[in-house]
Formats: structure tokens, sequence, C-alpha cells
């Protein structure tokens, strides 16, 4: 079966095609004869890619790849999950500034039981709700010669607003010379608070 060949790109086709199946030229009606220096069929070269909307081959080289627009947004994205990740990670475990700040305690007796009126003892910082325990070395007043007298501690309570007392061990009995432990727990407001705490003793 001879081979029609095309006059325009010398390709090589079937006799009773009428086109060339390589450039689309029309054919002779006889087989024709490849022309001088054209290339055979098989080492044709493919036609070259349409370019694409920046110039260039609109065929991607070497596998796709994404956009650079999209490679931006999913850095932005991986930016901000991580600021978020490390956000609840310092909340949860780094100490947080606290709410009330008890910045001094003043006590005062109207009996001057045990002689506590007028004592002063340093604050403390809590939460909102906490509850503080407190605990003091009790002695009686000073007599002569270095000693106590016997004292009686009947209450602890606090005249400072949103504050509570509770769990005081009291009566509390101080014999002459001796010292008692005074335990009880402070209540602080489930609001924010600076200043002194200011405890009544009878």
């Amino acid at each position: 079966m001879a081979t029609k060949f095309c006059t325009q790109c010398g390709g090589g086709n079937l006799p009773q095609a009428s086109f060339c199946q390589y450039c689309g030229s029309a054919l002779m009606a006889g087989p024709g004869a490849p022309l001088a220096g054209a290339l055979s069929p098989s080492n044709n070269p493919p036609p070259p890619p349409p370019p694409g909307p920046w110039g260039g081959s609109s065929y991607p080289v070497g596998g796709s790849a994404p956009p650079k627009r999209r490679r931006w947004g999913l850095i932005v994205v991986g930016a901000v999950v991580a600021l978020l990740v490390i956000g609840g990670i310092a909340f949860l475990f780094l100490p947080s500034s606290p709410d009330v700040v008890v910045t001094g305690i003043n006590f005062s007796s109207p009996d001057n039981a045990c002689g506590l009126n007028g004592l002063v003892d340093n604050g403390f910082n809590a939460s909102s709700g906490d509850s503080i325990e407190l605990t003091y070395d009790i002695s009686g007043n000073n007599t002569t010669g270095n000693a106590t007298a016997p004292c009686t501690i009947h209450s602890v309570s606090t005249s400072t607003p949103g504050f509570s007392v509770t769990g005081a061990d009291v009566p509390l009995m101080v014999p002459a010379n001796a010292m008692q432990l005074l335990s009880f727990s402070v209540n602080v407001p489930d609001s924010g608070y600076t200043g002194v705490l200011s405890l009544v003793v009878t």
C-alpha cells in the first residue's frame, strides 16, 4: 500500500487520506513524495503549546505547583494558627496577675485581747474567691520581768467589705508565760481589690 506524502510538511499519510494528519494541508491525489529535508513522522516535534496568560508555556514544567498567591495564603494561615496555639498554651500554663492584692493587715482589738491591738502584718496576693489561711503565735500581754499574763481570744472578724473570716479556732485561751497558735481563713472577694485588710479581734 503506497503512502501518500504531504507536499507541505512531508508527513506520510494513508492513501485514502484527503488531508495531512500532521499539518492539516490538503493532499494531492497521487501518493506524492517526501519533501527534501523533511522530518519523518516519527521525528516530527510536537507543536509548541499555546502561550499562557503570563507568557511562556501553558503546560507545567517538572510537575504542577500551586500558584504563589496560594502559597502565601497557606503561610499566613499557618502563622495565625501557630499564634493561637502559643497564646492558648501561655493562657493555660503561665501565671496570671493576682486579682486581689492585700498590701497589709491591720489588727484592732477594743479590749486589746492578748496585746493584738495595733498589730501590723504583711499582706498577700490571691485570686478572686480564694481562701487564704493565716496563723499567728499568740502570747499574753507583757508583765514585769518579761513574763506574760494569761489571755483569751473570743472572736476574729474583718471590717473590710467583701472579705470574711471563717474557721478561727476560738475561743483560744493562752496561759501565762506561754504561747498558743491562732489560725483562721480569710475569704477574699469575688471581684478585684487592692488595699489594706482590717481584722478585728475580741
